[in-house]
């Protein structure tokens, strides 16, 4: 599915001449999303108290500058990571992440604190390299068993 819906985005994009309209307006939603996303957490960081809001405020601010150097200056070497590598790579980070936060949100204290996101972030990694080789093997057997 995913390579037929690539390869539909890709003609689609071929058949026009100047800017890919279908990229543009997915990094606006994509852009949209996180910005709002930011602004839930900033809301949610300033009523956490009195006086919170411009600081989280400003933090959020700063934090888009950073983002937008950033992307200035690791463009070139992210552009020849391959896009699956570094989806799967996020996506362990994501989940690490994730329940890292869950698990503060719960009131769980990790060991070794904020250390431990290292550990869960080789334990997704294992797991979802030991899924993705199971999958791999499962698809190929169905595809053997097919010819």
């Amino acid at each position: 599915i995913y390579s037929r819906q690539t390869e539909s985005l890709r003609k689609l994009a071929q058949r026009g001449r100047g800017w890919d309209k279908v990229a543009i307006a997915t990094a606006f939603k994509i852009t949209m999303l996180e910005g709002t996303e930011v602004v839930f957490i900033v809301i949610a960081v300033g009523s956490g108290g009195v006086g919170l809001l411009v600081p989280a405020s400003v933090g959020a601010l700063a934090e888009l500058l950073v983002v937008v150097l950033l992307g200035f200056v690791v463009h070139k070497p992210l552009a020849s990571i391959p896009e699956n590598t570094l989806k799967f790579m996020v996506g362990v980070l994501l989940s690490a992440f994730g329940a890292f936060w869950v698990g503060e949100g719960m009131g769980l204290r990790w060991p070794g604190q904020d250390w431990s996101i290292l550990g869960l972030v080789a334990g997704f990694l294992i797991i979802a390299l030991i899924a993705t080789s199971l999958c791999r093997a499962r698809f190929a057997a169905r595809d053997a068993a097919k010819r």
